[in-house]
This record gives structure tokens, sequence and C-alpha cells, in this order.
């Protein structure tokens, strides 16, 4: 069956409701136009790495994809990729490779070139990844380009569970808006994020690039809950609370980013806590910081 014969019967099941199509995503060609003035370059950044912690582990594979868009939130289209593998110091776990198809031998001898890396980002107004927590503290650790940039997350700057998309993994997003991609692969996964940047959201059909601009831009604060005791552990996580062991060089403590109109609120339930040993701080988080090891 070619191409042509697939596309009809797909356009035929989508007219009926008791099927659903899924089509491949093709990746977009490279934007060749003048781009106009005053517009904005964004990086979509991904990892593959050997584990989760960015202390111990290491980036086996970096995708980025260069791309241009206007301050409300239009994409123009891609206007460059790169992709390299990098050998890390120790063997590939196999699970690693089980998920991602890595292997050692793939990434024997292999680096990344430091200073590409700082030319494809240094002129990007923001940088953009599916899980930013993740993957701007690996990406802080291997190239200091990353540092002073600001980032956004596309899987927890998008609401996209009011949105009625119940997962929030990359693979899952594209499912729900009926398209498939080989994922866990780095380049793969930064054009499947385009795709969706550009996409109507399911229920309010705003763009999606431009909900998730609204969030970056955002100014939020931090509420760390220094000294809390044990036997509060609970209702600091019911409340969205999240640990942090200190190992990062932040404070060892519970914390919550919260927008600033609801920080006297977020003290209050602290004070109400009835632990004078609690002793809260507050720290400004904008797009500079958010998702940073670093507290300033």
């Amino acid at each position: 069956m070619d191409r042509f014969e697939a596309e009809l019967h797909a356009i035929a099941l989508q007219g009926s409701p008791h099927y659903r199509v899924l089509r491949k995503l093709d990746r977009r060609p490279l934007y060749e136009w003048p781009l106009p003035d005053k517009v904005k370059i964004g990086v979509i950044v991904d990892t593959e790495t050997t584990g989760l912690d960015p202390h111990e582990n290491e980036i086996i594979e970096l995708g980025m994809l260069r791309f241009a868009y206007t301050a409300s939130g239009t994409i123009l289209g891609p206007l460059a990729e790169f992709h390299s593998f990098r050998e890390p110091s120790r063997p590939i776990p196999r699970h690693i490779t089980q998920l991602t198809g890595i292997t050692d031998a793939m990434v024997a001898g292999q680096h990344i070139d430091d200073d590409a890396v700082r030319d494809f980002v240094g002129s990007a107004d923001l940088v953009i990844a599916h899980n930013a927590a993740f993957d701007r503290r690996f990406c802080e650790r291997l190239n200091t380009v990353f540092v002073d940039k600001a980032w956004a997350c596309s899987m927890s700057q998008v609401p996209w569970r009011e949105e009625g998309v119940e997962g929030t993994k990359l693979f899952y997003v594209a499912y729900q808006q009926a398209f498939w991609f080989e994922g866990h692969r780095a380049l793969d996964d930064c054009y499947a994020l385009l795709e969706l940047l550009e996409m109507p959201l399911p229920r309010s059909h705003a763009i999606t690039m431009t909900t998730l601009l609204d969030a970056a831009r955002r100014e939020t604060r931090k509420i760390w809950a220094i000294g809390t005791p044990f036997e509060v552990k609970d209702r600091l996580r019911e409340r969205g609370y999240r640990w942090n062991a200190g190992q990062d060089g932040r404070y060892r403590a519970w914390h919550r980013e919260v927008d600033v109109d609801q920080v006297e609120a977020e003290l209050c339930f602290l004070e109400d806590l009835d632990f004078p040993e609690i002793a809260p701080l507050v720290t400004a988080v904008d797009a500079y910081i958010r998702f940073s090891d670093r507290l300033f």
C-alpha cells in the first residue's frame, strides 16, 4: 500500500467515532526564509544519561533543535539541529541501553564539543526541555553556556491534566495529540516537542507555546521550610512540598514553589504547624534560576 492509498484509509477511519488515527511524525524541514525583526530564538534540549542523579551519572547523548518564534508564541520553524554522543567514564548500565538503545560501542571514543555547544546555544533567548528539572541540572554540569539562560519546562509548565491529558511523558502527550514518533532518542524527542509546542491544547485550544511562555515569564517564590521536624513530613508532602537532601548545595529542607500571591497563605500554613523550630525562607524564582540547582 502506497502512502496516498494509506492516507485515504486514514481519512475514512477518522470519520468514524470507533477509530482513532495516529500519524507518524515526519521531521519538519529547516526554515530557510529570512527571519523577521525581533524574532526570538529557542533551543529545545533533550539528554540521554546513564542515570537520574546529575552528581553521579553522565550525559551519553545530547540532542538540540534551534527554532525561531515570536514573542506571542508563533513558531516559524526549526533553524538547525545538533546531535552528539559522549562516552561516559563507566560502562552504560544495561537498563539504560534497553531503554534508549544506546550501547557502549555507539559512544566509544565520542565526546561533545564544548565550543560547538556554546555556538549553538549562545544566541538562544529560551531553552526548553520536557522535564527541565532533569535536563537543566545535567546540562549546566556539561557546559556553562546553559547556566545563564532562561529555561522552560513543557512537562510541568503546561497544564496537561486540565487539558484532559492524564499522562505527562512526551510519548504519551504526543499520543493524545494524535501522532507518534521514535522515542527515547534525543533528537527525535526534540522534533516531537517542537510539534507539540505548535499545536493547540485539547480543551482551551490555546497554542501550547504561548501557554508555556506565559508560565516561564511569571516570577514565583520558593518556600523553604527549614528545620521542620520529621513528624510533619506527611502533611508537607500532602500540601505539595518536596524534600531536598542538600547534596546539591541548596538548603536541606522541604520546599514548595508557589505564585507570589500565595506566599502569605503558605507562611500561615507553616506557622499553624505549631513548631517554633521551623524557620521559613522565601526565595525569588524566575526562568533564569528555575529548575537549576542554584539558589540565586
